[in-house]
Formats: C-alpha cells, sequence, structure tokens
C-alpha cells in the first residue's frame, strides 16, 4: 500500500492508539496545507468571514469552460456595440477571459466573494475593459445595466450533490438561490440574457422567472445533468435535471 493509504487505514482502525495517531496526523496535515497553500487557506476564511454569501465552495474552474454558452451569448448580443457582461461567481478569472475572447468589445465585470481569487484574477489581467470585484463591495452594490449575466456552477454546494444522505438541501438553500437571482435580475438590461448552469434549483421556480423566456435559438439550452433538483421547500425531487439553460 501506499502511505497515503496506510494512513487513511488508521482513521478505522480497532486499536485506539492507531486513530489517535490518524488525527494527529490528520490535524498536523490541515495546519501544513492552511500556512502553505492560499487557495486552502482562503477557502477557510472565506467560509468564516461570508459564509451566509459562500455558495460554491469550490474554487476550481477552467479556460473556455462553456463554449456553447458563451456563442449563444455571443450572437445574442451582435447588435450590441460594446455590452456590458457580469460574470457572477468568476473564481480565479478565466470566465471572464474566455467571454472576453468571444466578445472583444465587451465591458466585463468579475465578482466573487473570495478575495484570494480576486487577487488572482487581477493579477492576470492585462485588459482595461475588465474588472473584478467583491460580492460585498460598493462596485458591485452600484453595477446596473448588464446585458448579459453569467452564474456558472455557483449556486450549488457539492454535499447537496455527493452526500448520501441528501433527501434535503443544505447549506445552501432556496431562499437564498432566490435572493440572488432577484438582486442580478434588477441589474439586467430588459432583453439581457441570464445564463445558469449546474444550479442546486430550478431558475423557473422563482418568482422572477414569468419575466424570462428560454433562449430558444441556441439549440443546446435544454442540458441534462446528473445531478440531484431540490424544490422550493429545499426537498429532492429529481436525481436528474433537464433545465433550460
Amino acid at each position: 500500500m501506499t502511505i497515503k493509504e496506510q494512513i487513511k487505514e488508521l482513521k478505522h482502525s480497532r486499536f485506539i492508539l492507531k486513530r489517535l495517531l490518524f488525527r494527529l496526523i490528520w490535524q498536523v496535515w490541515r495546519w501544513g496545507r492552511f500556512f502553505s497553500d492560499g487557495s486552502y487557506r482562503s477557502g477557510i476564511l472565506t467560509r468564516i468571514q461570508f459564509g451566509r454569501y459562500y455558495h460554491q465552495q469550490v474554487t476550481f474552474t477552467a479556460p473556455n469552460r462553456y463554449p456553447l454558452l458563451f456563442q449563444a451569448c455571443a450572437d445574442y448580443l451582435t447588435q450590441v456595440k460594446n455590452p456590458r457582461i457580469l460574470s457572477f461567481g468568476c473564481s480565479t478569472g478565466e470566465e471572464v477571459f474566455s467571454i472576453g475572447e468571444y466578445i472583444p468589445k465587451a465591458k466585463i465585470m468579475g465578482i466573487d466573494i473570495n478575495h484570494w481569487c480576486l487577487k488572482q484574477c487581477r493579477k492576470k489581467n492585462k485588459n482595461p475593459d475588465f474588472s473584478f470585484f467583491h460580492r460585498l463591495s460598493k462596485e458591485f452594490e452600484d453595477s446596473s445595466c448588464f446585458d448579459a449575466i453569467f452564474c456558472m456552477a455557483v449556486f450549488q454546494r457539492t454535499e447537496n450533490r455527493t452526500n448520501n444522505n441528501n433527501s434535503l438541501a443544505k447549506g445552501f438553500q432556496f431562499e437564498q438561490f432566490e435572493n440572488e437571482i432577484l438582486l442580478l435580475d434588477k441589474k439586467l438590461n430588459p432583453g439581457g440574457l441570464l445564463a445558469i448552469d449546474q444550479a442546486d434549483f430550478s431558475f423557473a421556480d422563482c418568482i422572477c422567472s414569468k419575466y424570462y423566456v428560454p433562449l430558444l435559438t441556441f439549440e443546446k439550452n435544454q442540458y441534462f445533468h446528473q445531478r440531484p433538483l431540490f424544490n422550493r421547500e429545499n426537498h429532492k425531487i429529481e436525481e436528474f435535471q433537464n433545465n433550460y439553460r
């Protein structure tokens, strides 16, 4: 066995000293990682400082992660000279930079709750038309008139998908989801595009959804996800999703 596997076996040993040894090793590893890994440390500190607004606690992202959606947005905004776009939950900025490649004349604001992520965004940014602000900043509070808003893999908690007992949504619930949607709805121009993907809840359950229609010119808009769906009361109602994005 590898050393990692041997250590994991200690956790379930019938000998109490071995179980205590596992706990000691686990704590040393956690504290070592806390002081050496900025991403890991920022996740813990953000959870402590801004738990109420900290939805998706994983900072993973990737360049051009949603090419079909980005292209659909570019096609939709063809007639807008300098579209204003919001990336809500921008992580380390790859989404902003990717959208900028599809829509070169766009002015894009990236918003995140994690200070470490925003620091990475600003380090990498070389475009004066891109800006990055904290979720609770005055700049975001005062922002409005966006032509498109992206909320990709933001409105979810990993444990709602991976826990064996996930009949109820925990950590992030429908009331928080709807409040964030209503906030974004106020910042979107009439006729604007709202893109949501990989969420724990359905946008159709929000009270403002009656003012929206699916973008039917986008043939891949309705998308199948192997992830549970929860209702307004936070009960799991489906094991899979096939929502419009």
